[in-house]
């Protein structure tokens, strides 16, 4: 063919090809968008449905799908039954209680080693975070040891100098409250500690130039303007504490303190010789999902005006320190008194008991029972390599399809070619999550899959199903931040040179939104880890995981192997943690390269 042949086609094969491509770029995004769509309604909301649908057709030994009769009679029977009240208020004290100490003591520490000159702030603040490390199961396990009616470290001690009038019984609901607050403190310090730092002071000294004191300054400027960050800490960990299972379940089980979460565990895990209640765990399961649900909306409407809260502008913002004069090392004391409650004996006793057969009480002769058997039992377990090797085949698994999900997510709400409104609905969808607590999301897999024809139920895959659809929401409220920081001049740019959207998608945006990414895949990680209600829920001996095989140990009587694999288990995920603040870090000051 001449070249002036080929020239002569050029112009309709360019038009054929252009009409192509054109007919697939309006396609694709939508295509594409209606595939991020479905699986996050999938993922999102398939759970809730089933669980709405098993609350009027499940019954007493009887699972949703097995009836098509619709029936009020579980919501009637919770109403009328005066134990679900008495399980109700123990939930909203337990939640209100720990919810209180919890962010108190956040809020504290927060404004000490954020705002003020106390020494030794990076110590306090790593100090601080330690308890993040620590799964609520082993750390309601340390305290077993620590507060035991008859030969805890702490009522023994308290005994031995005179002060037995102090002791306390670690299996009380006021007990529970404590621990699971000084637990949820470092999470919240967490949250609470950015809004302190970025903080200008400009607006407390012009309080002090009026005359106000610090503490005046305190509650009159600097709280006031945190409401944002202070509501959203309280009202999200109101959903935490409402839903938490591990340490009431740890705690509960000798006392028969029972909460919302551990009620609609038995009524599914009934003890030998009793059937499971589905009906009642269901509309249990709905209950906690409208409280969690509520409290979200209300976050929502009391932070819609957020222009009423700025607090950094670009006229002279200056986040300096206050200095605290005299009160620097009393505060410092009393940093460190938390510290050693919350992070030292507890680390302390879970490797002293780990070290004996039986416990015994520190002492000179105790000294020479010390022993490394409980770790020679683990690395000998049979068990233990196949263990291993779910918990990282799942939790790698999973945490990264969490991320790769959620970063489509954030793509399609922040840049997606549909109309507003269909955006928006993703994304709402895509935060429905966060109003189910663990322990419901596993009620609702458990039903979905023994319903559906696809082979998961009993392996680890519905565990990774489960902390996809628990994780969702956090990792896609964080690659939608970072997504909506990149201008779009950048995608412009890249598209008026050439670019296609995947390969605008891949040479420019998402090595901006990878640092994001990786923070998000470690938080995932180490929270994957760490829980224990979705995967008690969903295991079998063939699909045990980290968590349920301490929980395991602990209920067939070997604490010490039990304080062992908690120990190693704090260690690992204390090293994940450090890599994650170290990933955020780098991200905030723009040090990753891309």
């Amino acid at each position: 063919m001449s070249n002036q042949m080929i020239l002569d086609a050029t112009p309709a094969r360019v038009a054929a090809d252009s009409g192509e491509a054109s007919a697939w770029a309006r396609f694709a995004p939508k295509a594409l968008f209606t595939f991020v769509l479905g699986a996050v309604i999938w993922v999102a909301a398939a759970p809730f449905i089933m669980l709405v649908y098993s609350s009027f057709t499940a019954d007493k030994d009887k699972l949703p799908f097995e009836t098509t009769t619709f029936s009020l009679a579980n919501y009637i029977h919770i109403i009328n039954e005066p134990k679900t009240w008495s399980v109700i208020g123990t939930t909203a004290v337990f939640t209100i209680g720990a919810t209180a100490i919890g962010i108190g003591v956040a809020m504290c520490l927060a404004w000490v080693i954020e705002r003020t000159d106390i020494p030794f702030r990076r110590f306090l603040f790593v100090a601080a975070l330690v308890p993040m490390a620590i799964p609520s199961m082993i750390y309601a396990m340390a305290w077993i040891q620590l507060g035991g009616p008859n030969n805890g470290l702490i009522n023994v001690t308290l005994k031995n100098v005179g002060l037995g009038v102090l002791q306390f019984n670690v299996f009380s609901l006021w007990s529970m409250i404590f621990i699971q607050g000084i637990s949820l403190a470092s999470h919240a310090y967490l949250l609470i500690a950015v809004a302190f730092r970025t903080f200008d002071a400009n607006w407390e000294e012009q309080s002090f130039i009026c005359g106000r004191g610090r503490l005046a300054t305190l509650f009159s400027i600097t709280l006031p303007m945190l409401k944002p960050a202070l509501l959203a800490a309280a009202l999200f960990f109101t959903v935490v504490s409402m839903e938490t299972f591990d340490i009431p379940v740890t705690l509960g089980l000798t006392s028969h303190v029972q909460v919302v979460s551990t009620q609609i565990y038995w009524s599914t895990h009934p003890e030998s010789g009793k059937l499971p209640d589905y009906g009642l765990a269901s509309a249990l399961a709905i209950f906690l999902v409208a409280i969690a649900f509520l409290m979200i909306h209300l976050y929502h409407r009391a932070t819609r005006n957020a222009k009423a809260f700025v607090t950094i502008t670009s006229r002279g913002y200056r986040p300096r320190r206050i200095s605290l004069g005299g009160w620097r090392w009393p505060l410092f004391a009393l940093a460190m008194i938390f510290i050693f409650f919350a992070v030292i004996l507890p680390l302390f006793i879970l490797v002293w008991r780990s070290m004996l057969r039986f416990y015994q009480y520190p002492s000179a002769a105790s000294w020479n029972a010390l022993n490394l058997n409980a770790y020679r039992n683990i690395f000998n377990d049979p068990d233990i390599p196949k263990v291993l090797w779910n918990t990282f085949n799942m939790s790698v698994l999973a945490a990264f399809a969490t991320t790769v999900l959620a970063a489509a997510t954030a793509w399609q709400v922040a840049r997606g070619s549909v109309a507003k409104r269909w955006r928006e609905r993703l994304n709402t969808l895509a935060f429905f999550p966060q109003s189910l607590p663990s322990i419901v999301v596993g009620l609702a897999l458990i039903f979905i899959y023994l319903w559906l024809p696809i082979p998961v139920y009993g392996t680890l895959w519905i565990i990774g199903i489960a902390m996809v659809t628990r994780y969702l929401a956090y990792s896609v409220g964080t690659l939608v931040a970072a997504q909506m920081q990149i201008s779009t001049e950048l995608e412009e740019a890249s598209r008026i040179a050439g670019a296609g959207r995947a390969r605008t998608y891949a040479r420019i945006v998402f090595p901006l939104v990878f640092p994001a990414m990786v923070a998000a895949f470690l938080w995932v990680l180490i929270h994957i880890v760490r829980e224990l209600g979705l995967s008690l829920m969903l295991y079998t001996l063939q699909s045990q995981v980290l968590s349920t095989k301490i929980w395991l140990l602990w209920e067939n009587g070997r604490v010490a192997d039990a304080c062992a694999t908690g120990g190693m288990t704090v260690i690992a995920l204390f090293l994940l943690l450090r890599s994650e603040e170290h990933t955020s870090e780098l991200q905030s000051r723009g040090l990753i390269s891309y």
